[in-house]
């Protein structure tokens, strides 16, 4: 698992840690800087408290399946699946210092597609 270093502009002292991995990631309870989060559309802001409640309790953050980038990672709640890049203040990754979602869809556990004799 690689995590790189990115300054943060509001603050040149403090440094930010981007969570990248192909693999799973077991993320413990962390705290969370709520001035840190940013989301990409105005309706995933109701499902916020779900996410951070996740967060608080500690999951495991899937990488998403297709993009071809190692820092979106999905975290899935009880109702609802988050696609997630995450920035932590130290490898402990126990803080959560900015967070930017990027999806928020509905959590279908059971939902099966039947696509006929293919």
């Amino acid at each position: 698992m690689a995590i790189h270093k990115k300054r943060d502009v509001s603050s040149p002292a403090a440094a930010r840690l981007l969570l990248e991995s192909t693999e799973p990631v077991v993320l413990p309870p962390a705290e969370i800087e709520e001035e840190g989060i940013s989301i990409e559309r105005e309706e995933f802001g109701p499902y916020l408290s779900e996410l951070l409640d996740v967060l608080c309790q500690g999951v495991t953050a899937q990488p998403a399946p297709i993009v071809q980038s190692d820092s979106l990672f999905v975290i899935n709640g009880t109702s609802r699946s988050f696609w997630v890049r995450l920035w932590h203040t130290d490898s402990s990754r126990t803080h959560i210092s900015r967070m930017h979602v990027l999806s928020c869809l509905p959590l279908t556990p059971k939902l099966k597609i039947n696509l006929g004799n293919f």
